[in-house]
């Protein structure tokens, strides 16, 4: 755990900066003579800042315990990869990587979300040995899913928020 710990408390750092370099980046609304704290950037920076406080306490904590020894071997590299749960979450990372580093940006927001989350439920949903049936269901559900929450968060970003999405 004392590793777990160090590489999240790691992840969370790095997470943080980012989000609050793209949160001071984000419009101010000036010309709009909006109150400081109802810009789209204050909600993103104010938890970028609780992560990172978060962040670093699991580091600490976990370099006091000795958890920043890794003790990384191809073995245990070998061994941490055959873990159905780790290749799960290596998956997620790519997926997610694509859609947000990739995607997020170059293509409509609302339709790359709503690709992400199908191609996300289908993913995850599926396995072997399902039959037509099963797999046409999980796509129909998959489909309506990704439709429903793409439009859902895109209107509630734009209009309630007045956030302009990618």
């Amino acid at each position: 755990m004392k590793k777990a710990d160090y590489l999240t408390g790691l992840a969370l750092i790095l997470l943080s900066v980012y989000v609050l370099a793209e949160s001071w980046r984000m419009p101010r609304m000036e010309h709009l003579q909006a109150h400081p704290l109802s810009v789209p950037g204050i909600v993103p920076a104010f938890l970028a800042v609780v992560l990172l406080i978060f962040g670093l306490i699991l580091v600490v904590r976990s370099v006091r315990a000795g958890g920043h020894r890794l003790g990384l071997s191809r073995e245990g590299i070998r061994k941490a990869l055959a873990d159905p749960g780790n290749r799960r979450l290596l998956l997620t990372a790519v997926l997610t990587f694509v859609y947000a580093g990739v995607l997020v940006g170059h293509t409509p927001y609302a339709l790359v979300t709503g690709l992400f989350i199908f191609v996300f439920v289908v993913v995850f949903e599926w396995r072997r040995g399902m039959s037509f049936r099963e797999m046409g269901r999980v796509g129909l559900a998959a489909g309506i899913l990704a439709i429903v929450v793409a439009a859902a968060v895109s209107y509630t970003f734009e209009r309630l928020f007045l956030v302009t999405l990618p």
